[in-house]
């Protein structure tokens, strides 16, 4: 047993933050060869100690694709890269929208969000996604999301008054990388949009995507960033490459280095929800069950925006397989006025 990874461990477990960013990097260096294991024994602990031992799913649906203002390396939407792979706005309908979230919900999913395309959301988008927001927050059960790119506080409140109890906007990269990867808005705006969301009342769903070129210390710059900014929810993707984005040749991360940058958030962020969503599938391959072993304590099932997921139902046998049970732990509607 690493007896540094070990004493760090014990330390998370009997107090109450995570690792500071010169302690994340030394676990780091001492998770090479097999210490990868001890990592990932006491990211699981640390987990079960500090989240518990129940899983939560969520799920998405695309409420408007294509067209995209914004210039993100690895997206297939944006209208800057030269085969945009939507090449037309789409919009999805309310009820298409809603027979999703129903399907989902009873495949056990606790948070079900609506994402957009673009910029941000204009007047427009949110007078067509009130009556639907409203519809999902009468469904039983679930918590409802949304990502829709940059808000103002004026646009924060009015997604909280019409039920939207979580927010996903991601920092995507560290400050340092971030021009790496878009150019069409600054890192302050991912923070104040943060900041936006928390002032509104509703839970911050806020992470970032890996595999496009960064190195572990920028990685370990999100996970700081991260604990300052204090989420609920923090999604961890990792790069599927899509044939028309500029990240196309990008070199795939190796399961072990997923797990391991898995398992260090854990330790930055301990109480803290933790999902593993995009590229999953593609990167992880046999290895997916491991992500809660690593310290993941959900994940995001169903389909993706652009790329298909795999079913429900593997997902839930993995669970089983497992012995691992969803918990169904809805963000308070009670209190949402009805715009």
């Amino acid at each position: 047993m690493n007896t540094f990874i070990a004493e760090v461990a014990q330390s998370i477990l009997g107090g109450t933050g995570g690792t500071d960013y010169a302690t994340a990097s030394a676990l780091v260096r001492e998770s090479g060869g097999d210490g990868i294991y001890d990592l990932l024994y006491w990211a699981n602990r640390i987990r079960i100690a500090k989240v518990g031992r129940d899983i939560k799913l969520c799920a998405i649906a695309a409420g408007k694709t294509g067209s995209c203002s914004e210039d993100c390396a690895f997206c297939g939407q944006s209208v800057h890269h030269p085969a945009c792979l939507v090449d037309k706005r789409g919009q999805a309908a309310g009820q298409d929208i809603v027979s999703v979230a129903r399907k989902a919900l009873g495949y056990g999913v606790q948070s079900f969000g609506i994402v957009n395309s673009g910029r941000g959301p204009t007047s427009a988008d949110m007078d067509r996604l009130a009556p639907i927001l409203r519809q999902l927050g009468e469904l039983d059960g679930l918590t409802v999301c949304a990502s829709l790119g940059i808000l103002s506080d004026s646009q924060a409140e009015r997604l909280f008054q019409l039920g939207v109890r979580r927010y996903n906007h991601n920092l995507e990269a560290s400050r340092r990388f971030f021009p790496r990867v878009v150019t069409t808005h600054s890192y302050d705006d991912r923070l104040a949009t943060a900041q936006a969301v928390k002032r509104a009342g509703m839970s911050l769903c806020c992470g970032g995507i890996f595999g496009l070129g960064e190195t572990m210390d920028d990685r370990l710059d999100i996970g700081q960033t991260l604990a300052e900014i204090g989420p609920d929810s923090v999604p961890l993707n990792f790069l599927h490459a899509l044939d028309a984005t500029p990240l196309a040749g990008a070199t795939p991360m190796q399961p072990l280095d997923i797990l391991r940058t898995i398992a260090i958030f854990r330790f930055m962020l301990p109480g803290v929800h933790i999902k593993v969503a995009g590229g999953r599938e593609v990167n992880l391959r046999d290895l997916q069950s491991w992500i809660f072993f690593a310290g993941a304590s959900g994940c995001v099932v169903g389909d993706y925006l652009l790329t298909s997921g795999r079913s429900a139902q593997d997902d839930l046998q993995m669970l089983a397989d497992l012995e691992l049970s969803t918990e169904p732990q809805r963000v308070g509607l009670s209190d949402a006025v009805k715009a």
